[in-house]
C-alpha cells in the first residue's frame, strides 16, 4: 500500500500542503475545527508523521535532559514518572541520568547533554557554584532550564517546588499542639532547599515561644558511601536520648532521613510516638505500612514531573513567542497525620 502523504491529504481536503503540516503538528496557526478535520482524516488513511525530517529541519534533537541526585528514591522516580507520562504522548526523548549529589559528576552530566545538543534541561541542582555557572551558561545559549525541587538559587530561570516553609511549619505545630516542645530538626546538607526548610522550623518555634537550642540541629550527609550516614545519626539520637533534656520529637527534613530515622530508633528500642513523635517527609506511596504508620509531608512529586514536561513543551513548540518571563511554580504539598505523631 502507498504510503500517504502531506500532499495527498492537501488536495484531498483542499488545503494547502503548509496549512495541512501545521494541522499535523497541532500549531496554534490553524483553527480547532481545521486541526480536527485533517487529523481525524490522517488518522483514517494512516497517515505517519515522520518526526525523523522535523527534526532535520529544526535543528532540535528533541532530547529533554534530566539530572537527578539518585533514580533510586520515590521522590525522584516519581518525578520521572509524571515526565514520561506526559513525554510518552509526543516526539521527545528523555535522556536520565543521574547526579549522586556529586558536583563533579554533575558537571560532566551537564556538558555531556550540551555535546549530545539536548534542547532542555531538567535538573534537581548539587548547588555547586561551577555547575550554577554554567547552567546560566546553557541558558543564555537558549536552552531552556528547570530547576526541579531544590529551587532557592539566585538564577532566573524556570523553577518547579513546593512552599518548603509552609509544609514544615504546618508539621512543627501539628507536634507543638501534641505538646512536643523540644524538636530536633534533622536535614541533610541539600542546598536550595534546606534552608527554606529550616526557616519554617525555626519560625514556627519562636511564634509559640519555644526557647531555640543550637545542638538540636543536625545536618547530615546521607550520600556518604556504606553506612556511614546512618551510624552518624545513631550516634547523634543515642546521646540526646540520654541527655539530661531528651526530645520528645524528631522532623526529618528529606525523605532519606525519615525512614534512617525510624530504622535507627527501632534499633535503640526507642519507642515512636510514646517516647518521640517522629514527621518529616515521605513520598513513598505505602507509609501507612511503617510500624508505627508515618507521619509525614507528601510532595506533589508525579504533578511536579507533569508540569515541568509540560512548561518545556510549550517553550520549544513556540520558540518564535519566547518570554522573558520566567515561571516559579509552587504547588500545595500535604501534611499527612498518622500515628508516628
Amino acid at each position: 500500500m502507498k504510503r500517504i502523504t502531506i500532499k495527498d491529504i492537501a488536495k484531498a481536503l483542499g488545503y494547502s500542503a503548509g496549512t495541512v503540516s501545521k494541522a499535523l503538528a497541532d500549531s496554534y496557526e490553524i483553527s480547532n475545527i481545521t486541526k480536527l478535520e485533517i487529523q481525524k482524516y490522517a488518522n483514517e488513511k494512516g497517515y505517519s508523521f515522520n518526526h525523523y525530517a522535523k527534526l532535520l529541519r529544526t535543528g532540535r534533537t528533541n532530547i529533554i535532559g534530566m539530572i537527578v541526585p539518585a533514580i533510586g528514591n520515590s521522590f525522584f522516580s516519581q518525578i520521572l514518572e509524571g515526565i514520561e507520562e506526559q513525554m510518552s504522548k509526543t516526539a521527545y526523548n528523555l535522556l536520565i541520568m543521574q547526579s549522586n549529589d556529586d558536583p563533579v559528576c554533575e558537571m560532566t552530566h551537564l556538558e555531556t547533554l550540551y555535546k549530545k545538543g539536548a534542547d532542555a534541561i531538567v535538573i534537581t541542582p548539587t548547588g555547586n557554584k561551577s555547575s550554577m555557572e554554567y547552567l546560566k551558561k546553557l541558558k543564555d545559549k537558549g536552552i531552556p532550564v528547570v530547576l526541579m525541587d531544590r529551587t532557592n538559587y539566585n538564577i532566573d530561570t524556570h523553577k518547579i517546588g513546593i512552599d518548603n516553609y509552609a509544609a514544615v511549619y504546618e508539621s512543627v505545630t501539628h507536634l507543638i499542639n501534641q505538646g512536643r516542645t523540644n524538636i530536633l530538626f534533622i536535614s541533610s546538607l541539600a542546598k536550595g532547599v534546606v534552608e527554606e526548610r529550616r526557616r519554617g522550623y525555626l519560625q514556627c518555634l519562636r511564634d509559640y515561644n519555644i526557647q531555640y537550642h543550637s545542638k538540636n540541629l543536625l545536618s547530615i550527609d546521607v550520600e556518604k558511601k556504606g553506612r556511614k550516614s546512618q551510624e552518624e545519626l545513631m550516634l547523634y539520637l543515642s546521646q540526646k536520648m540520654k541527655s539530661e533534656l531528651p526530645p520528645d520529637a524528631i522532623f526529618t527534613a528529606s525523605d532519606q532521613l525519615t525512614y534512617q530515622t525510624l530504622e535507627v530508633l527501632h534499633a535503640l528500642h526507642i519507642e515512636v510516638p510514646a517516647q518521640v513523635s517522629l514527621i518529616g517527609f515521605a513520598n513513598f506511596r505505602f507509609t501507612n505500612i511503617f510500624e508505627p504508620p508515618l507521619s509525614c509531608i507528601v510532595q506533589p512529586s508525579k504533578e511536579m514531573g507533569a508540569q515541568a514536561f509540560l512548561l518545556l513543551s510549550e517553550i520549544l513548540d513556540n520558540q518564535s513567542q519566547k518570554s522573558a518571563l520566567f515561571k516559579n511554580i509552587r504547588l500545595p504539598a500535604s501534611v499527612e497525620i498518622r500515628q508516628s505523631s
